[in-house]
């Protein structure tokens, strides 16, 4: 007897991690990461996500990228999360993301191009990017779990009115800006 339930708990686990594993290869795709092409596999005993691709697995760790690193990572969450709230799991319905574009946007420069006054920056790569991101998140809140918090706390402030609706606070700048200036001498 103890065999059988062993043998089910093991199937119902596999199961579970092969629905959660295909909401991620989702995401990835949805994020058009490196090794989209490829079944992507969450393995617990790591814990990291493995692509299966037929000559040989690749775990994350050896997919290098900052852009690919924040996919994968925040494919892991979607799907985590979506699996979770669409079968009635006891987990927060939240995510908390810091400064998901630094991958996009890494001197200080750049982010100023990003915060929505520099019109050429439209067409830039990484400008595209950044709103896929944002898209891929509005949409999973919109339409894959509705009523999905993601709180995102970041520098970059797209000018389109989609993006500007999302936003809680209007951007902080200087003045007023999250830290006072007069704190410094303090």
């Amino acid at each position: 007897m103890q065999s059988y339930v062993d043998d089910d708990r093991n199937d119902r686990l596999i199961s579970i991690m092969n629905n959660i594993s295909s909401q991620i290869s989702k995401y990835i795709v949805k994020f058009k990461a490196e090794f989209c092409d490829f079944p992507v596999r969450l393995d617990l005993s790591v814990p990291t996500i493995i692509f299966d691709r037929p000559d040989r697995p690749v775990p994350m760790s050896r997919t290098g990228g900052g852009e690919n690193y924040l996919a994968y990572h925040l494919s892991a969450l979607l799907g985590l999360h979506s699996f979770m709230a669409k079968n009635d799991r006891p987990v927060p319905r939240f995510l908390m993301i810091d400064q998901p574009t630094q991958v996009y946007f890494p001197s200080e420069k750049s982010y100023q191009k990003a915060d929505g006054t520099v019109q050429k920056t439209e067409l830039d790569a990484d400008i595209n990017a950044v709103k896929l991101l944002f898209t891929l998140l509005l949409e999973f809140t919109q339409k894959e779990v509705p009523g999905f918090q993601i709180i995102v706390t970041e520098h970059a402030n797209l000018r389109d009115q989609w993006f500007q609706e999302c936003l809680v606070e209007v951007p902080w700048t200087k003045p007023p800006a999250l830290v006072p200036d007069d704190w410094a001498n303090l």
